[in-house]
């Protein structure tokens, strides 16, 4: 219920829809490395929030099917699977905005009440536990005292029973659950429209009205491309090398003493392009300040679309593992938001010109530290020859 509430409070929220959409046709790092196309992209999205729909539709079946009396609840898998495949609503269990927002709250009051019964069930279990621990030690008032507190814990128990779960059908709560599903679906479709793999099934199927298969194991919609980091399962490790270079740029003073490690978290492709890069600049007969000031202005450019990419793609890790994509938030980062569907060969490219830039500042430093060095002595020299001649001036 948590989750059916959370998907759809982002579905049905006007300021977070347009807000996203907002987002996607602007976001300079997707239109660089996932891609131009905002229809592409609206189809990730729906991609997404579809798969994280499976796994609940199937809890929905799962308890229909072995607990609920009502045959078309019992039927709910075939149900759902013909209203996704062809857009057929065999029970009108599709609702109206309306009536889906009082569900929402339905839901979310069944879920709260549920969490405090959770809670007073837990403390009453250790306070009949500690009853029967003092009942054979002590007597009188204070006995007397800690049996009325356990039995107003029961009460209060009992009381928020009434309202919960623990009080309904398996009836009501599967055509709850059933109508939600239901609506949500349509709700994503009418949003986001329908994932391209379903949309092509949808076309397949639309000469006839079979239920088809199953969707609970037809389709896998966030399966990268072969080309992405996603496919090569390097979106995370990618995503710190970029926050690594981003505190680099924020923070050059740590510059020379990070960059060994920087170095270290490179894949071996990288490390070898690097080289090639690096032999390159050596033999180049730019200014180095000059050079490290452009490419400075050029890693700010850069790193301000795409280290919000590598903090999604954080964030989304710390969240949940790519392994379990049945989990969506109040305040959810969509896989189009991270370093997931981005192209590899584009990300590499865009990384590598920020560490060609670090290299330049580094050399900048180096160059201005050496250029220090230089001045001191001298300074010191001068200093030495002025001693000399006062020396000798006294002398005389």
């Amino acid at each position: 219920m948590s989750k059916l509430v959370n998907i759809w409070r982002l579905l049905s929220d006007e300021k977070v829809d347009h807000k996203l959409r907002k987002y996607f046709s602007r976001s300079v790092g997707i239109k660089k490395l996932v891609s131009h196309d905002d229809d592409f992209i609206r189809g990730l999205v729906s991609g997404e929030l579809f798969e994280n729909m499976i796994p609940i539709a199937k809890f929905v079946a799962r308890l229909e099917k072995n607990h609920c009396s009502n045959p078309r609840l019992k039927d709910f898998e075939h149900a759902v699977s013909n209203w996704i495949n062809n857009g057929i609503d065999p029970f009108a269990w599709e609702l109206s905005w309306e009536e889906m927002e009082k569900e929402a709250k339905k839901m979310e009051r069944f879920v709260k009440i549920n969490a405090a019964l959770y809670d007073r069930m837990k403390h009453l279990s250790e306070l009949e536990r500690t009853l029967k621990d003092i009942t054979a030690t002590l007597d009188g008032p204070i006995l007397l005292d800690f049996q009325n507190k356990v039995e107003l814990k029961r009460l209060e128990m009992e009381n928020l029973k009434e309202g919960s779960l623990w009080n309904m059908t398996f009836d009501y709560i599967g055509i709850l659950l059933a109508r939600s599903v239901f609506t949500i679906f349509s709700c994503i479709k009418s949003v986001y429209g329908v994932p391209q793999m379903m949309a092509d099934a949808e076309t397949k199927n639309s000469d006839h009205t079979s239920p088809g298969p199953s969707i609970f194991n037809q389709y896998k919609l966030l399966d990268a491309s072969p080309d992405t980091l996603g496919a090569a399962a390097l979106e995370l490790h990618y995503a710190k090398i970029v926050i690594e270079i981003e505190n680099i740029v924020r923070n050059p003073c740590f510059l020379y003493g990070t960059r060994h490690s920087l170095y270290s978290m490179l894949p071996a492709n990288m490390r070898a392009y690097l080289s090639e890069k690096l032999l390159s600049i050596q033999s180049s007969t730019s200014s180095v300040p000059d050079t490290a000031a452009e490419g400075k202005a050029t890693s700010t450019e850069i790193l301000e679309w795409l280290a919000p990419l590598a903090h999604n793609t954080k964030k989304w890790h710390s969240k949940r593992n790519f392994e379990q994509k049945a989990y969506v938030s109040s305040s959810h980062v969509f896989l189009v938001q991270t370093l997931y569907f981005a192209n590899q060969r584009k990300t590499e490219a865009t990384i590598m010109e920020l560490i060609v830039a670090l290299h330049y500042s580094l050399q900048a430093q180096v160059e201005s530290i050496e250029e220090a060095e230089r001045l001191m002595r001298a300074i010191k020299a001068a200093s030495l020859e002025d001693q000399d001649k006062y020396k000798s001036s006294i002398v005389l």
